[in-house]
């Protein structure tokens, strides 16, 4: 026998066939495994997005609420100092409020 999907010139009809189904067969399987291949990569780069894009969220969210807390104690009078200790922020974060 010779290469599937191939023609040999001592081939008979039935052998010829059969070389055409193992040639379709192996080419079927090639391209499925290459679909989910596909599939599995998009799904993949999916799941990092959603998971970036969520600790962006929360790092934002974070920020947010700190400033927050630093804008509130300024206006209670809270002195610069403290204010940092409390949220983390620089003095000119703070003083920019």
């Amino acid at each position: 026998m010779c290469m599937p999907g191939t023609v040999s010139p001592n081939m008979d009809r039935a052998e010829y066939e059969e070389s055409l189904k193992v040639f379709w067969d192996f080419s079927n399987v090639l391209s499925t495994a290459e679909r989910k291949g596909r599939a599995e990569g998009r799904a993949e780069g999916r799941a990092e997005g959603r998971a970036e894009g969520r600790a962006e969220g929360r790092a934002e969210g974070e920020r947010d609420e700190k400033l927050r807390n630093a804008k509130n104690l300024k206006a209670l009078g809270v002195d610069v100092k403290t204010i940092s200790k409390a949220t983390g922020l620089t003095r000119k974060e703070i003083d920019s409020l």
